[in-house]
């Protein structure tokens, strides 16, 4: 996604901003909420630099609690706040995440920026993509789909959805219903209920096909035959973005960067690695991520002494669900299909530790 031109970022209209919950100025001219009220700073001069000082950019941290106290409290445990997802997996391959180590470091300039605050949802781009408001600094209750959701989201998620990879069709919630984000993934989700969560599909607020599709188990002879074993993207899911061999490193001006290799549209079924009561089945969709045992040597050696413990083909839910596809098409398109389960000869040499559990050891 393109940064804004400067201007952009932070241009302020009236359209919207006056009608806005957290409008300066109320119809009847009285101040509910100024600007100095969230961002302090000093409104007793027109020196710039004056005006500014104190000033805080993003007051997310300081100033949403005060009105939104229970949504503020929930956010704090939320994995968009927190980002316990990679943390327990770089953890779970033997990282150690106490502060000032070189992991830690490594976590800092790379991963940390990733998180998000309430303002970069509901106001702005995220400061990944170099910020700058969405619509005026108007307050959006429902973040905007593509330039918040899709910002940080797009390259795979978004790409999937809206069909923006070449040859591969948009997801059926969208092309043919219209869906965004939130008819699936609500506020409870995002915001989190208090609780805290280690991954994104373990959590009280995760969605499910089954949310909607109360009845889907019994509807057709198929769905009778392969509910309790199969995820529903093993028979709906196409083909999806993998990515591979990520290293990072900083440059000699002090700017954190990464490299990987080419990613690949790919589709593999295999054995499911987070296997649950709420995801019971046996054989799932996978998706390969660019995890490697040297992604951080720039900041020192070993520093996943465990990287076997986690497989490097993750568990998936593309976003590019279809009603009809290449592998439900016919029984033989699946069974004894060499090409879409995941097998040995799939993993190269220093990911088949990491890979064992997830491969399928004999076709169905």
């Amino acid at each position: 996604m393109p940064p804004l031109e400067a201007w952009e970022k932070v241009l302020i209209t009236d359209m919207g901003f006056t009608e806005d919950a957290h409008d300066p100025l109320s119809c009847d001219g009285y101040s509910q909420l100024n600007c100095i009220g969230c961002h302090e700073g000093n409104n007793e001069t027109q020196v710039k630099d004056e005006a500014h000082e104190g000033l805080i950019h993003d007051p997310s941290d300081t100033s949403c609690d005060s009105c939104h106290e229970e949504k503020a409290l929930s956010s704090a445990n939320s994995l968009h706040t927190t980002l316990d997802g990679m943390k327990t997996i770089l953890e779970a391959r033997g990282g150690l995440l106490n502060e000032g180590s070189p992991l830690d470091t490594a976590f800092d300039n790379h991963c940390d920026s990733c998180h998000t605050s309430c303002g970069q949802c509901h106001i702005s781009r995220p400061t990944t993509l170099g910020g700058g408001l969405v619509s005026g600094h108007t307050f959006k209750a429902v973040p905007s789909l593509v330039e918040n959701c899709g910002s940080c989201h797009g390259a795979r998620v978004a790409a999937e959805y809206f069909g923006n990879n070449e040859g591969i069709p948009g997801d059926v919630h969208w092309t043919q219903s219209g869906m965004t984000c939130y008819d699936c993934h609500g506020d409870d989700e995002m915001h989190g209920v208090g609780q805290d969560a280690n991954d994104r599909y373990h959590q009280p607020a995760t969605p499910s096909c089954i949310d909607c599709h109360e009845d889907i188990e019994t509807s057709n002879t198929q769905h009778q035959l392969h509910y309790d074993n199969l995820a529903c993207q093993v028979c709906h899911s196409v083909e999806y973005k993998n990515c591979y061999n990520c290293h990072v490193d900083v440059s000699d001006n002090g700017t954190p960067y990464f490299t990987t290799d080419d990613s690949q549209m790919l589709f593999k079924i295999g054995l499911n690695p987070i296997q649950s009561d709420t995801i019971p089945y046996e054989y799932v969709v996978l998706r390969h991520i660019p995890a490697t045992t040297d992604m951080f040597e720039s900041y020192g050696s070993n520093l996943l002494p465990n990287f076997d413990n986690v497989p490097t083909w993750k568990y998936a839910t593309p976003h590019n669900i279809q009603r009809l596809t290449p592998q439900n098409e016919t029984c033989a398109s699946c069974h004894d299909n060499e090409s879409i389960f995941l097998n040995a000869n799939d993993i190269p040499l220093g990911e088949q530790g990491a890979n064992e559990n997830v491969i399928v050891p004999e076709l169905p």
